[in-house]
């Protein structure tokens, strides 16, 4: 399944410079993601503000984060690890989910063993 990966501009002309480095930080958090499916940057210029809005969609799931800073790098940097921190959030949280461990582990049963050596 491949991805979509679509970066558009608001009151900015965007450079190859910039759409290239917004489309590699896009592809390197959603590579082995197999469930998501369209991933879209809206860049904005405001003044002396930059802004990026980062939109990452899939399978049951949407991730949205923006943010805003005189830098436009800086702003994609951020508002791409904000949308990281969700989708590592999501798919860890499908994750663990099916994998529910019942009882006692080797290692609490460990920590017991060593408690038990102080009184």
């Amino acid at each position: 399944m491949s991805v979509t990966v679509a970066i558009s501009g608001r009151h900015l002309e965007l450079t190859d410079a910039i759409r290239d480095y917004t489309r590699e930080k896009l592809l390197g958090i959603i590579e082995d993601k197999h469930k998501i499916s369209r991933a879209e940057a809206i860049l904005s210029q405001e003044k002396t503000r930059s802004k990026a809005e980062i939109i990452v969609c899939g399978k049951k799931f949407n991730a949205e984060a923006e943010s805003e800073s005189y830098d436009m790098y800086e702003s994609i940097d951020k508002a791409i690890a904000k949308v990281e921190r969700q989708i590592i959030r999501y798919f860890d949280r499908k994750q663990d989910h099916h994998k529910v461990s019942h009882g006692v582990t080797s290692a609490t049963a460990n920590a017991a063993d060593d408690d038990s050596d102080f009184e």
